[in-house]
């Protein structure tokens, strides 16, 4: 051993104690190619589940999300655009106790009766949009090919609405008082197209949930 202290501590151009001799380059170029070679084979190994997966999702398939799909569209159509224009149209009114056209005559004559101008105005500045908003919604739909035909039910209801809801508003914003039976066809219009977009919309929403139970 040497006498000069500075060598036996690693300090200066001595070799540091407890070193350990590292692999060669041979041993690392062998590790390399090891480890290189079991991540091809691992990457091999992922692919082909990865293929197996998706083939077993295809074969399998969901054969109800198309019809999920269309009927959380139609679903979120309906309380965006249509019951958005009742809330507006008929505020502080239940919906739900909305259960036959007397019920909505009745809600519809009681707030337009008391000042017929300003219940139009307020309808057709801030409701009809609701409407008017709904029918290109419908349009750009792209439905399974069996609901088609209740998808155009559903939009000839909404039309039907539509100009019920204009033709009512342009007689009643010109009135001086309001006498119910003066607008009865264009309450009657009114009526049609609220019952019978809501029977088509249930009709719908049976049609789906079948497909997806």
């Amino acid at each position: 051993m040497s006498d000069d202290p500075n060598l036996n501590l690693g300090v200066g151009g001595g070799q540091p104690p407890f070193l350990q001799r590292g692999p060669s380059l041979e041993e690392e170029e062998k590790a390399m190619r090891k480890g290189n070679t079991g991540v091809l084979i691992g990457g091999a190994v992922a692919a082909l589940l990865a293929v197996v997966g998706l083939a077993v999702l295809l074969l399998s398939g969901d054969d109800g999300g198309e019809y999920r799909a269309i009927g959380q569209q139609i679903n979120g159509m309906k309380t965006e655009h249509f019951d958005g224009f009742w809330t507006c149209a008929l505020p502080g009114e239940a919906l739900s106790g909305l259960r036959s056209d007397q019920d909505l005559r009745y809600a519809i004559t009681k707030r337009a009766r008391s000042n017929p101008r300003r219940y139009a105005e307020h309808v057709r500045q801030d409701c009809m949009v609701k409407l008017n908003e709904h029918g290109p919604a419908l349009q750009q739909l792209i439905p399974p090919p069996d609901l088609a035909d209740q998808l155009v039910s559903l939009e000839t209801a909404l039309n039907d609405l539509r100009t019920g809801w204009t033709e009512y508003l342009g007689e009643i914003e010109s009135a001086e008082g309001y006498e119910e039976d003066t607008y009865r066809t264009e309450m009657n219009k009114i009526a049609k197209g609220w019952y019978d977009y809501r029977n088509v919309h249930g009709d719908l929403n049976d049609a789906i949930r079948e497909k997806i139970q």
